[in-house]
């Protein structure tokens, strides 16, 4: 019998996996769709696999404007056999961690037969102490539809052997924004289409109506305030107009990938939004706990990382504070990258990027940090501009730890870098930014 049984194997079910097997548990993790889940094989790394290329392609063409001339082809086939390399070794790395760390590796589809025993269709049963479901979540498809030929999910458009000359995306929340960037960075043309008055709808207007106004730029349609009608083939109908394009992509949202009838049999309570836990990922029934995006919560691979620890260390008895979701940072790869974190109001300071000597010499000067102040203490930053994710790990510290704007200002950061612009954005909540004119400090 296992300590621990985990039924997925993405970041929050591997990494549970190698928590439990740090303290001292027996662990058994089952997956079926291959190591890493949607967020290595599906997901992230193919994504910013694909981003990182596009990235290449803009850098070379804005090099024209320094005397570097540079012409590109692209080879879709063998580009995207790379980004599939790419996730097999990042696939190969995990299960080298989890053989290392003493993990038993079962592929094949587990079936819930009771709390503490699961069926796989290769014939095998294993019993568990400790169930943990880390299944993670699938795309949604608009009602009345499939997915198909010509409708994509964010999974299936991986699989296209050749990029469409045209794509529509329906949908401008984070994986629309992201595939809208991307496939146009890699020369598709691409309309996108969202339904609220602004792009990334659940975050503030001024952040959205930012990166839509950088596609524009970048030759992208974007189309808010926009209802889809209906779909003919590969054509969208929005706002009593035609769309067309070769491929139409959706980006509508993901739902938690569950097993309504295996967990009724064991009585777990769940809803639509998936599994319901507490704080330490325990689920209504002892010993069974759930992580990931099967949980509704947060839909991001970070935050199902550190759920799987926490549920590992709750199994072992290791006390814990559970996962602090008020400093989760959310990172979009647009072009230029947005970031945030924590809470987008009160007293606020910005610093625009083309005041950055750095931003200067990358020749990307688009974007400007935003910090926030509230009672004294630094509560949230969103950043949009190059390597923003990269950047933002220092605003969640400083919320994490409740700092003051001085504690950051009387940090000395070096030069020229883009995060001394986080210093100057913090200096600026008082009016006291070295490189930003008088009259804006005034402003």
């Amino acid at each position: 019998m296992y300590d621990v049984i985990i039924i997925g194997g993405g970041p929050g079910g591997y990494t549970c996996a190698i928590r439990a097997a740090q303290i001292g548990a027996k662990v058994c993790l089952i997956e079926k769709n291959g190591l890493g889940g949607v967020c290595t094989q599906r997901g992230c790394i193919p994504t910013k696999y694909l981003h990182s290329m596009g990235d290449i392609i803009r850098k070379g063409k804005a090099a024209k404007k320094n005397g570097i001339n540079i012409t590109f082809e692209l080879n879709y086939q063998l580009l995207r056999s790379k980004m599939f390399a790419t996730v097999s070794r990042l696939a190969l790395g995990i299960r080298h961690l989890l053989e290392t760390n003493g993990v038993n590796i079962i592929e094949g589809d587990a079936s819930i037969s009771s709390a503490n025993e699961i069926a796989v269709d290769n014939g095998t049963v294993v019993e568990t102490k400790n169930l943990v479901i880390a299944t993670g979540s699938l795309p949604i498809c608009l009602p009345g539809y499939q997915f198909g030929s010509n409708i994509l999910s964010t999974s299936s458009v991986l699989e296209l052997d050749q990029l469409p000359e045209s794509i529509t995306i329906i949908g401008g929340g984070y994986s629309g924004c992201e595939y809208a960037s991307i496939l146009n960075a890699l020369g598709c043309k691409v309309c996108l289409v969202e339904a609220k008055d602004h792009l990334l709808p659940l975050e503030l207007r001024e952040i959205g109506e930012m990166i839509e106004k950088y596609m524009i730029l970048d030759g992208i349609t974007v189309m808010t305030g926009s209802n889809v009608e209906k779909i003919i083939d590969s054509n969208v109908f929005v706002n009593q107009q035609e769309v067309n394009s070769e491929k139409i992509l959706l980006c509508i949202g993901r739902k938690p990938n569950l097993r309504s009838d295996d967990l009724d049999k064991i009585g777990l309570s769940y809803g639509s939004k998936g599994i319901n836990v507490d704080s330490n990922l325990r689920t209504n029934i002892p010993h069974v706990y759930a992580v990931g995006d099967v949980t509704g919560i947060y839909e991001l691979a970070h935050v199902a990382s550190k759920q799987g620890e926490v549920a590992a260390d709750d199994i072992m008895g290791v006390a814990g504070n559970g996962v602090d979701y008020s400093t989760v940072p959310v990172s979009v790869f647009t072009y230029p990258e947005l970031a945030f974190v924590g809470e987008l109001k009160g007293n606020s300071g910005r610093f625009p990027l083309v005041a950055s000597a750095k931003a200067n010499c990358l020749g990307d000067t688009r974007g400007v940090i935003k910090v926030f102040e509230r009672d004294g203490k630094i509560v949230g930053t969103y950043i949009v501009g190059p390597h923003a994710g990269e950047i933002i790990g220092e605003a969640s510290l400083a919320i994490k730890l409740k700092l003051r704007p001085n504690d950051i200002s009387d940090t000395v950061h070096p030069h020229p870098t883009l995060p001394e612009s986080f210093v100057e954005a913090v200096r600026d909540i008082y009016h006291k930014a070295i490189l930003l004119p008088v009259e804006r400090k005034k402003g």
